[in-house]
């Protein structure tokens, strides 16, 4: 996998060629060292195009865990077993129904979707219990979206996977609604993310909707943790035109929400609670916004986490603008607000951060804590 390395805080971290050079075509035309047909590094899953789907003639796909009907055709009568076969077989206009149930499985879909939506829909049964993908400590992603567009995955719980329940990667109106991601990252063989681990992981989309998920106790494990490495509940970068709203991310090894370079994106009426946030030489934020522009933080809830309630820095002196901070809740935290890198040990201008009727208070170490520079133009993060 193409990778470079950057220095941040002390702590060495990688990242992605398409944080750096913004290059997001070339995964999909592989780069050194990436294999398969997407160019993302996985392990344990099956892989599959869009252009190679064996459309099923059928509005809706039906599958059960364990199906044993003779010949699958994925209606309802006779669903698929897996769901490998309906994902990989999925075209837009259809939607797959998958049942409650376990499924020790892995797909990575490439090139898929178009005009008319694809939805990936779990269906509980009667007490409630999601269909769950468990990955077993050793399989990368529950699901993989590159470059595919128009599709909505929902009521599903993902657990178990080595680096992220969901990744997303350069697609397009990706909607993540109502599912659980829990106990994932602990393992991350991913080169790109320094053994970090994520709940959901979502980079370079356009139009994302991310809503009334609960991401819980995603993370690294002990070991990394202590060697300085945090993951993060819902980790974003580089959307622009989307939304995180109403999703509960708590008890996270590292943070609750990332928006990282970023542009036109609304965080709002989240809950972030209980994460651990300290990595030893830099800290992680319950809600942690870095870069990009245009970011509006509204009505968010953030208590009791082990760091930053909310974090805003310019870390690579981009110099960010046009953030507003209204009607958040921060209270109960080490810190409430973790400002850094604007060149000011007050608030900035009104242009780079508005604040308005936020509640800051009874953080354990205090409110507000701004440094002018962690990373200043003379002396970078980088």
């Amino acid at each position: 996998m193409c990778w470079v390395e950057n220095q941040i805080g002390g702590t060495m971290k990688r990242y992605p060629i398409i944080r750096v050079l913004g290059a997001v075509m070339m995964l999909l035309a592989g780069c050194s060292g990436a294999g398969g047909l997407v160019g993302i590094p996985f392990k344990n899953g099956v892989e599959c195009l869009g252009e190679s789907a064996q459309t099923v003639s059928a509005p809706v796909v039906y599958v059960s865990a364990g199906a044993n009907t003779g010949e699958p055709t994925g209606t309802a009568d006779a669903p698929f077993p897996t769901v490998a076969q309906a994902l990989c077989n999925v075209s837009p206009g259809q939607t797959v129904r998958i049942a409650a149930g376990t499924y020790r499985e892995s797909v990575v879909m490439g090139l898929f979707g178009g005009d008319s939506p694809i939805v990936i829909q779990g269906v509980p049964d009667a007490q409630g219990n999601l269909p769950v993908f468990d990955g077993e400590l050793r399989r990368t992603m529950g699901l993989a979206l590159v470059e595919s567009t128009n599709i909505t995955v929902e009521n599903i719980e993902f657990r178990n996977y080595t680096d992220e329940g969901v990744y997303v990667l350069t697609g397009s109106d990706i909607t993540l609604r109502g599912n659980r991601f829990i106990e994932n990252g602990r393992a991350s063989t991913d080169p790109d993310i320094d053994g970090e681990g994520f709940g959901v992981r979502v980079e370079g989309t356009q139009n994302a909707l991310i809503e009334a998920n609960e991401a819980a106790a995603n993370g690294p494990a002990a070991e990394r943790v202590a060697q300085g490495t945090l993951g993060m509940g819902i980790d974003s970068y580089g959307l622009k035109d989307s939304t995180i709203r109403g999703n509960y991310t708590h008890h996270n090894i590292g943070g609750g929400i990332l928006v990282e370079d970023s542009e036109g994106v609304l965080v709002e009426a989240n809950k972030i609670e209980a994460n651990q946030l300290d990595a030893g030489d830099y800290w992680d934020g319950g809600i942690w916004v870095d870069g990009g522009h245009s970011i509006i933080l509204k009505n968010n809830i953030i208590t009791g986490n082990e760091g930053p309630g909310l974090q805003i820095s310019n870390e690579d002196n981009q110099s960010p603008y046009g953030y507003v901070v209204a009607s958040n809740t921060i209270t109960g935290n080490y810190f409430g607000l973790y400002l850094w890198n604007f060149g000011t040990v007050d608030l900035p201008p009104e242009n780079i951060v508005r604040f308005a009727d936020n509640t800051i208070e009874n953080n354990t170490r205090r409110d507000f804590w701004i440094v002018d520079w962690e990373c200043p133009p003379s002396d970078p993060c980088e």
